[in-house]
């Protein structure tokens, strides 16, 4: 893909957090190579979405490119709209949001208390904000039905993937390794018995659960559809042992060579 004319496609995985991303982003790296990279935005300013010029940035340190994922790749219809063909997974939100509050504890990057997190606005439906760029349940349905080449839910995850490689413009490799795996439970198993936890986390994400049982009811079911695809069989796995060249190749060019410029560029502007 390295060199292609610049009127191919670049596909961009809308990465929201605890939604199996890292294992897409696995696939992508096998079957991209040095064609993917992980992107931010120049301005490290929290939640920052992913704009042109930071995509125009990325294609200067890494020309070539046909596949970008990331945090920051938000509202991307608006931001970097007519430049990427977007797509993401979804995932239950009460899931999502335990999964995600663990994480947080887990890594170190959150201190908070489970009232102190489900109490901040930024919490909410992050799902829809992720796609709307605000708290707007039919934008963010409009958006995944017509801008949307591929939406996908982490609980049918083999059978999501079989789909998106189907809908991909480009050739997928559908080997994996599953990553991200959380390894301590704890806070899950307790927070999955607490009811009033549960009705909490559902009522600041009505509007994730709608997104979500539209996407499992009608988006989902068309797609499969579309494409003739019905296995829900396991997707091929790498053994533990061994990580492909390709996968190698992308992660090392993304951490060596991106990164590295991306911190010399926020430097020369002054960000902290």
């Amino acid at each position: 893909m390295i060199g292609s004319p610049p009127h191919e496609p670049i596909i961009a995985f809308v990465h929201i957090q605890k939604t199996a991303g890292t294992t897409t982003k696995f696939i992508l790296r096998n079957s991209f190579g040095l064609g993917h990279s992980d992107v931010n935005p120049v301005d490290p300013a929290r939640d920052k979405p992913l704009d042109a010029a930071d995509l125009d940035f990325a294609l200067t340190v890494i020309p070539g490119l046909r596949s970008i994922s990331g945090h920051q790749i938000i509202e991307p219809t608006r931001h970097l709209a007519g430049r990427v063909m977007p797509y993401t997974m979804l995932r239950d939100p009460v899931r999502r949001t335990i999964s995600h509050f663990q994480d947080r504890h887990v890594t170190g990057r959150q201190v908070q208390s489970v009232a102190d997190y489900l109490d901040d606005p930024g919490n909410h439906d992050f799902q829809v904000r992720r796609i709307a760029g605000v708290a707007d349940l039919e934008k963010a349905k409009t958006l995944l039905r017509d801008a949307y080449f591929f939406v996908g839910l982490t609980e049918w995850f083999d059978l999501s993937l079989r789909i998106f490689q189907a809908r991909c413009p480009y050739p997928i490799d559908l080997r994996c390794r599953r990553k991200n795996v959380a390894g301590d439970r704890n806070i899950e198993k307790r927070l999955v018995t607490d009811a009033g936890v549960l009705d909490r986390i559902r009522a600041v994400n009505r509007l994730d659960a709608a997104l979500y049982t539209f996407v499992k009811d009608e988006l989902l079911p068309a797609q499969r559809a579309e494409t003739g695809i019905d296995s829900e069989t396991p997707l091929p796995a790498y053994p533990s042992w061994r990580l492909p060249l390709r996968f190698h190749i992308s992660r090392a060019r993304h951490r060596l060579v991106y990164r590295k410029r991306l911190q010399r560029e926020r430097r020369r502007l002054g960000f902290r």
